[in-house]
């Protein structure tokens, strides 16, 4: 039986709390004291635990995925703790790859990322304020930064690699420049504080004290907001808080980029959470709890990514899940918020469905919240006591609808769920209610420190019901069975009132336990419990008496028939096992025992017996020996036979300096320790003895290996564990404490080559005899078998699994499913439903692996795959290669659509993309988007720059009334007054005729060559000379403004043209290396057969031949002589990893579609064949 090496954690510290995270490949992890658990969220089972930390862990992250489509990578993790160190693990090898260090400085943020060229990098925010950037596997220090004021978290812009933001408690700094290849600058400080008048500051405070006061004020949303200021000075800001009812800003708990809306940030404190628009640095939105809800907890709010929602963690445990909502006015049907003249754009949050509280006392806590990336749907939370409880996010229809026996329809994510924000739909329809339901609830040890025991050892008549269960007993007075091949929990049961002291196993299914709550004193309550593993039923056969002596330990025959109990100031008690009575109580002059063990050897003896009515009866008694020594070093030999107990030989023990502590008994050897560290060897058969001082401290326990010919010894001292080999008479291994380990606090043999560890550090360890490996090979232990996540799998079988979760065109019918058994049957069904459609297919098996780049490019494709069906309906006959492969028009798409307004299929057909992806949406739905949030802006700003810019953009989308409106709000005493009345005189009177147009160019090209390029790009789009600016905006590097412009004011042409030009100039450039966001961009403008090319030259393979059959199945791409040798190219790519993965009937049918390479790939397969 093959035991792997593992950690079983334990409870939680209050460092801990907020270290939680849900991978992308569907493993939670949460930190335990010094250890970090590892938990599959499909079986909540423990995966493994990572052990290296000798202080209690703060804070931990996994690495994104970021691995081409149908590849495989090891899972890479990293922690850190109070002493300041961050250890990288790689989770599959079960190793630490780094240590890394700054001065013991302790980390207060940690962030493991990959850049758009994947790279991965690791961004760590030292106390007080030193950011410092590292390569993860490497353990090299690429730069560091150190900021003038406290910093305790920080969080990266999710659209923007060049933007961070850190929090300090009472201000949030932003950097803007921040690059892996040097040190950022210091960047900009800002404050919060109320417009308590109609007009905020419009310039820094003059005088030193007016500098150095920020005042903060309650919200009452949507009457009062917040603006957030620029610490001009040096000096840090004081807070003045004038009333009860006012928002610190020391309650700051956390502060985020928000997932779906572009230059926002979440702001989160104890009763309040701010939505704050960084470009007029104005808060538009608040949700306020109520005085009698629970506060939030650290870390307590999720901003959801695929669609406009977050989840929210109070404090008595409650998981609340809020759906963005207008609040004074309504989109209309095909619109988008706030794009209806008349109509307010201000939105909150709406709370949708809570879970169940939990029962908070002082030992359960809520320490953390994660969310799966990958869907969105399900929540974890973890308590201090260890419990891990996830809660899946459900409409209530579908278990309604499901009913008792039926398999409940997948919702692969919360995209299928909700409606996108950007749609004019209401999120959630309103027939549709949501709930929280319990799906998955895992548990840990209890309480330590432990006192462990391991069940009686394989044999040959034992091995065909065998489990190899540890028992573990913790301070609550709880029994916890493990079975440590499998890492799952068999029991945990309650078994006493105090401290377990002593576990002994009375057969492979019982066990005896024993209790007090002092065991410095020699009186005082005792608790023995007999406990059944099969039933969970514990009897209390000894009631303990008034004044009683302390249970000092329990010994068990090596036949089960005999127990003895051993009191602290009382004489030792013989019981018989079977039927649990007492069989003698010593008397009172008997001698005082510090250490017993029973003879591994016996004898049975069959007696024939008489009854009462002359019949006979034969039975057998049982005849076992034992030994103890006493306080004066004698050792004493005792026979047991029946209910007779003899006394035997009293000699001396011999080599013993003190008071013998510990003893072990094997064959023919006794071992005895005492309390001055020494160790005496007794060969009983030859009378010979070895005596060994090995200066480790008192023996606390000595164990023989199990097994006939096993000459290992385990050895508990005070200061160490020691492995001994009797027969060499050389120490093995030894592990000593606390300098490399947590003191250990109790030590068993768990299997012939294993030892199982009690670390006062609150965990159990089942290492190897070197004592050196607490973790093992992810995909060595035994219950991942049970699981579904292919990253628990080698790598061949993960393949496998990605493979048979996309689309089979080879077998329609009858998809190979070998690797999907452990899928349940909604997935599996789901799967069957969507093969008719190869895209939605990809996009619900990329959920299901995980992928973030995969669910985002099968998002968009399925997006403009629906627009595109669309236009060919109207289009007929019309020939698919005669747009040069630009085939997604989104305008002529949009136009068809509206002539059929009330066709609620073509309105479906055209849903939107979610915000986060709105730079890959339609020129239409992205114009509206961006007018609804400058529309927000300029009702939420108080007029300074931040008027200015909604001006700006109100002339760039086009809508001259509203810049012109705020133009002539500017103050007369302004500076910039004069200006700003000229511009909206431009603005009112110019036209897009005449000899004007001419003027404005020339005047537009002036400023662009004397760096106005601002000012020249708005001159150029009051012409309609908008690609000419989107031109200039590119040559000056520009490349993000130009996108924008292009898509809020060209035609669907020229807005590819400058898309194009991103794409080969600048996304793809070795410099830039951002081939990801280019794939998605060539999918905005349909360019097909760029999509592919950039796909293969990334590598994926997988993900290209997927694309290639879904545009083939939609008919939206033919192969032509053009691009017949790149589509031949991947499918012979695609063609050689599926022969690699010995799904020999994908290869065929890819080389058949490859070409004369592809022709030859299938002659050298059938000659391998016919060979082997």
């Amino acid at each position: 039986m093959k035991i792997a090496a593992r950690v079983f954690p334990g409870t939680l510290v209050s460092q801990n709390k907020g270290a939680l995270i849900w991978g992308d490949h569907g493993l939670i992890a949460y930190a335990a004291n010094t250890t970090v658990a590892v938990v599959d969220s499909t079986t909540m089972q423990h995966v493994t635990a990572l052990h290296s930390h000798r202080s209690p862990i703060t804070k931990i992250c996994w690495a994104p995925s970021s691995i081409p489509v149908g590849d495989v990578d090891d899972l890479f993790l990293a922690s850190a703790d109070t002493s300041g160190f961050i250890i990288i693990f790689n989770v599959t090898a079960g190793k630490a790859k780094q240590k890394l260090s700054e001065s013991n400085k302790v980390v207060n943020a940690l962030e493991l990322f990959h850049t758009k060229n994947s790279e991965l990098y690791l961004l760590s925010l030292h106390q007080p304020a030193l950011l410092i950037l590292w390569n993860p596997k490497s353990g090299e220090q690429i730069w560091k930064k150190s900021f003038s004021e406290s910093l305790s978290s920080f969080s990266r812009d999710p659209f923007s690699e060049d933007c961070i933001v850190l929090n300090g408690g009472g201000f949030v700094q932003f950097v803007k420049d921040f690059s892996c290849s040097q040190a950022p600058s210091d960047g900009t400080r800002f404050f919060l504080s109320s417009n308590s008048s109609a007009e905020p500051p419009l310039s820094s405070p003059s005088s030193s004290s007016e500098k150095n006061r920020v005042t903060s004020m309650f919200f009452d949303f949507p009457r009062r907001s917040r603006l957030m200021l620029s610490d001009r000075s040096s000096s840090k800001a004081q807070i003045s808080v004038e009333d009860d009812n006012q928002l610190q800003l020391s309650n700051l708990l956390s502060v985020k980029y928000h997932c779906t809306r572009r230059n926002t940030l979440v702001l989160v404190y104890t009763q309040d959470i701010l939505i704050l628009d960084l470009d007029i640095k104005q808060t538009i939105s608040v949700v306020s709890l109520e005085r009698s809800t629970c506060p939030f907890v650290e870390f307590p709010v999720y901003p959801c990514r695929y669609r406009d929602a977050m989840y929210c963690l109070h404090d008595n445990g409650t998981v609340v899940f809020r759906i963005r909502k207008l609040i004074n006015g309504t989109a209309e049907a095909g619109g988008s918020e706030g794009s209806v003249a008349g109509k307010s754009p201000e939105f909150g949050y709406e709370s949708h469905c809570s879970s169940d509280g939990m029962r908070i006392t002082k030992s359960q806590k809520v320490y953390g919240l994660a969310v799966c990336p990958a869907t969105e749907m399900k929540a974890a939370v973890v308590t201090s006591e260890g419990k891990l409880l996830v809660w899946e996010l459900s409409p209530v229809s579908r278990h309604i609808d499901a009913g008792v026996n039926a398999v409940p329809q997948y919702i692969a994510s919360i995209s299928e769920l909700l409606n996108p924000s950007t749609s004019g739909q209401s999120m959630l329809p309103e027939e549709e209610k949501l709930s929280f339901f319990l799906t998955g609830v895992s548990n840990s040890l209890s309480q330590g420190p432990f006192v462990i025991r391991m069940c009686p050892p394989l044999t040959t008549k034992n091995f065909h019901i065998y489990q190899p269960y540890l028992a573990v007993g913790s301070v609550k007075g709880t029994i916890q069975i493990f079975d440590i091949q499998t890492g799952h929990m068999v029991r945990d049961e309650s078994v006493l009132s105090c401290q377990v002291r002593g576990i002994e196993w009375a057969s492979l299914h019982s066990l005896v336990a024993h209790g007090c709550e002092n065991l410095n004193g020699n009186t005082g309550k005792s608790e023995i419990a007999f406990v059944n593993i099969k039933t969970g039923n514990v009897t209390n056969f000894r009631p303990s008496k008034p004044d009683e002596g302390v249970v000092q330990m329990i010994r068990i025959s090596h036949m089960k028939h005999y127990m003895v109990i051993v009191f602290k100031n009382k004489p030792m008690e013989l019981w018989e096992m079977k039927t649990l009575t007492l069989l003698r109580e010593m008397p009172s002059n008997f001698p005082t025992v510090t250490s017993l063990e029973w003879s591994p050897s016996s004898f049975k003896k069959k007696l024939t017996t008489d009854d009462n009515e002359g019949y006979s009866s034969s039975h057998s008694m049982v005849k076992e020996h034992f030994v103890f020594t006493d306080n004066t070093c004698l050792l004493h030999h005792y026979t047991v036979e029946g209910s007779l107990i003899k006394d035997g030989s009293t000699i001396g023990a011999q080599g013993v300096s003190g008071t013998v502590t510990a003893m072990g008994w094997k064959n023919e050897l006794l071992c005895l320790g005492d309390v001055n560290s020494n160790i005496t060897f007794w060969n009983l058969r030859y009378k010979k003895t070895s005596n060994w001082a090995m200066g480790k401290g008192m023996v606390r326990k000595i164990r023989f290996a199990p097994g006939k010919e096993n000459s290992k010894i385990l050895m508990l001292f005070n200061e160490e564990v020691q492995v001994y080999d009797r027969v060499t008479y050389m120490t093995i291994s030894s592990l000593s404490f606390p300098k490399a380990i947590g003191r250990v606090s109790d030590a068993d043999w768990a299997a012939s080559d294993k030892i199982a560890l009690s670390i006062a550090d609150g965990y159990v360890a089942i290492t190897d005899v070197s004592m050196q490996h607490f973790m093992t090979y992810l995909h060595a232990l035994p219950e991942l078998s049970e699981s579904y996540l292919p990253c628990v799998y080698p790598a061949s079988q993960q393949l496998l699994i990605n493979y048979q979760l996309y689309p089979q065109p080879w077998s329609v019918d009858s998809p190979e499913q070998s690797q999907l058994v452990n899928f349940p049957d909604n997935i599996k069904k789901s799967l069957q439903l969507s093969a008719s459609n190869n895209t939605q297919h990809c996009l619900l098996a990329s959920h299901l692996c995980g992928n973030r780049f995969a669910i985002d490019f099968w998002t968009i494709a399925s997006h403009y795959m629906k627009v595109l069906k669309n236009r060919q309906s109207g289009n007929a006959g019309k020939n698919a290669d005669d747009s040069k492969g630009n085939l997604f028009v989104p305008s002529t798409a949009e136009e068809e659509l509206t002539k059929d307004s009330d066709s609620t299929s073509a309105h479906e057909a055209f849903a939107s993309l979610e915000s986060s992806l709105e730079i890959f949406s339609t020129n239409k739905t992205f114009k509206e988007n961006e007018l609804s949030r400058v529309t927000l802006q300029e009702l939420k700003n108080y007029g300074g720059e931040a008027r200015l810019d909604c001006a700006r953009r109100y002339i760039l989308l086009g809508e001259y009334d509203r810049a012109v409106h705020l133009l002539l709000q500017s103050e007369s005493d302004s500076s910039s007054s004069y200006t700003d009345s000229l511009r909206a005189c431009l603005l009112a009177t110019v036209r897009t005729s005449g000899a004007s147009q001419s003027t404005l160019k020339l005047v537009a090209t002036s400023l662009i060559a004397h760096g106005k390029l601002a000012e020249g790009v708005e001159l150029l789009c009051l012409i309609d000379k908008s690609l000419d600016a989107c031109r200039y905006l590119q040559s000056y590097g520009h490349w993000d403004e130009a996108v924008w412009l292009s898509k809020v004011t060209l035609p669907d042409v020229d807005s590819a043209e400058v898309i194009s030009r991103w794409i080969n100039d600048y996304l793809t450039s070795p410099s830039v290396n951002q081939k990801k966001q280019a794939v998605l961009a060539a999918l905005s403008t349909g360019d097909l057969m760029k999509v592919v090319e950039l796909l293969y030259g990334m590598q994926c393979f997988s993900l290209a031949a997927n694309f290639i059959e879904a545009c083939f199945q939609e008919g939206l791409l033919a192969v032509t002589k053009k691009n017949s040798p790149t589509i031949e190219a991947v499918y012979l790519q695609y063609g050689r990893l599926l022969n690699d993965a010995d799904m020999d009937n994908g290869a065929i049918y890819c080389w058949g579609k490859a070409g004369e390479q592809g022709k030859q790939c299938l002659v050298e397969m059938q000659l391998s064949s016919s060979s082997n």
